[in-house]
């Protein structure tokens, strides 16, 4: 129900519906902010990208112009060149505000121009006046000073540059052999700091309609680049055997988070908490399942501050968990919203036996590979049938590596989920054929 075209056409039958009786103007206000705008279709998508890949454009052939020429040019005249790309951005957004406020193309041009001009503005006259300064200062400093962008613009590329530019910031030099642990340490921290800055934009953009393009590509943005702070702020911070526990109930967290309030998409790229999340924690899942990982078990003193984002992760894991059984959400995503507790309960038996540990992890893999798998028979979603069969596939690939299982073992295992992979498409195929 997320095609635009589908959405339209609801829309157009809301008014009659109305004044049918059939549904009360509350619930068109509802749906409205359910499924957000539809104005744009794919002729106004396509006319937002060229705005921003034409201010893109022009701003990158503005500073080769200038870079050709420069070293001819009075120190006055580079300095009066550096901050002109600036004001003509600055003039322009100042138009689009007060011309041509409802139009995103506009929006967008203007905001990607100027986010550029500003960059190009620090670079030139820090070069002019030999400031000094390395590149992750000048990052740090070009994403603060574009951020106001987008939230004046409402413009997206804005929030999704700075959003990276953080990210890139904290991670660069992390552990440079010059930059002090503590100093990389508070730099780590300090990512959270910045990513508060940029959340409100995007909360801004969902109250519009949480299913929204903008919406969307922050979110993807936002998953990609999270884990950088993440785990750099967890390095060797926190007591090393309960890595498992700490790093499960981050991928748990965005997978229940984005389960809970996208859980109606229409398609993965439209769930881009829950897709990732789900990738990490059975990727992490399956990483367990190894008997070296569990033997481990040094522990490493570290700061507060990183033991406190662990425990928050954990603690907002577990409560978005607690929340889906509550609302009887009890299927297989809720038995991968429990891996922090099964990663625990295996660190706990690992201290007196990792293969109990091993063991352990392999069956949580292998009960969530069938309940995803029974999960899809039951709705008859193909994906979601694959889905199952794909962690069971990858459970019997990671035993490949395993040496202590014989080779007749393990190729009876590959060769019996193959026919069952082959098999389970062959019946939901014909299923959904004769239910046509």
């Amino acid at each position: 129900m997320q095609d635009r075209k589908h959405v339209a056409w609801l829309y157009s039958q809301l008014p009659d519906l109305v004044r049918a009786g059939i549904i009360p103007q509350e619930s068109v206000a509802r749906l409205q902010e359910r499924y957000g705008d539809v104005e744009q279709s794919g002729r106004s998508r396509a006319i937002v990208l060229f705005g921003i890949l034409g201010a893109a454009l022009i701003g990158g052939g503005v500073i080769l112009l200038l870079a050709h020429n420069w070293d001819d040019l009075s120190r006055a005249t580079r300095t009066a060149l550096s901050f002109a790309p600036m004001l003509i951005g600055q003039g322009l957004c100042g138009w689009t505000l007060a011309r041509r406020p409802d139009s995103v193309a506009w929006r967008e041009g203007a905001g990607t121009f100027l986010t550029l001009a500003i960059g190009s503005s620090i670079a030139l006259v820090a070069q002019t006046y030999h400031l000094g300064g390395s590149f992750e200062d000048f990052l740090l400093s070009w994403a603060l000073l574009a951020l106001p962008v987008a939230y004046l613009m409402r413009a997206t590329l804005p929030a999704l540059l700075y959003l990276i530019a953080i990210a890139s910031w904290a991670g660069m030099t992390y552990p440079s052999a010059w930059l002090g642990i503590r100093t990389a340490f508070t730099r780590s921290l300090s990512y959270w700091g910045l990513l508060a800055l940029a959340l409100p934009w995007w909360f801004l953009q969902i109250r519009e309609g949480r299913y929204r393009s903008q919406v969307t590509l922050f979110g993807w943005i936002l998953v990609l680049t999270l884990p950088v702070g993440y785990f750099l702020t967890l390095e060797e911070r926190t007591i090393g055997g309960l890595w498992p526990v700490w790093h499960s109930a981050f991928w748990t967290a965005l997978f229940l988070a984005g389960k809970k309030w996208w859980g109606d998409a229409g398609s993965a790229s439209q769930r881009p908490l829950q897709t990732v999340g789900a990738l990490g924690a059975i990727g992490l899942a399956l990483a367990l399942t190894f008997e070296d990982v569990w033997r481990l078990h040094e522990t490493v003193h570290g700061t507060s501050a990183g033991l406190f984002l662990a425990i928050a992760w954990l603690v907002a894991s577990l409560a978005l968990w607690g929340d889906s059984l509550r609302r009887g959400e009890l299927s297989s995503q809720t038995l991968l919203g429990a891996l922090p507790l099964v990663a625990g309960a295996a660190y706990v038996v690992a201290q007196a036996s990792p293969w109990a540990s091993v063991a352990l992890m392999n069956l949580y893999v292998f009960g969530l590979g069938v309940g995803v798998l029974s999960a899809g028979v039951r709705s008859q979603g193909l994906g979601t049938m694959n889905a199952g069969m794909m962690i069971l596939s990858a459970l019997i690939f990671c035993r490949f590596f395993d040496s202590d299982i014989g080779f007749v073992a393990r190729g009876i295992g590959f060769i019996l989920i193959g026919v069952g992979f082959l098999t389970a498409n062959l019946v939901m195929l014909r299923k959904r054929g004769g239910a046509k």
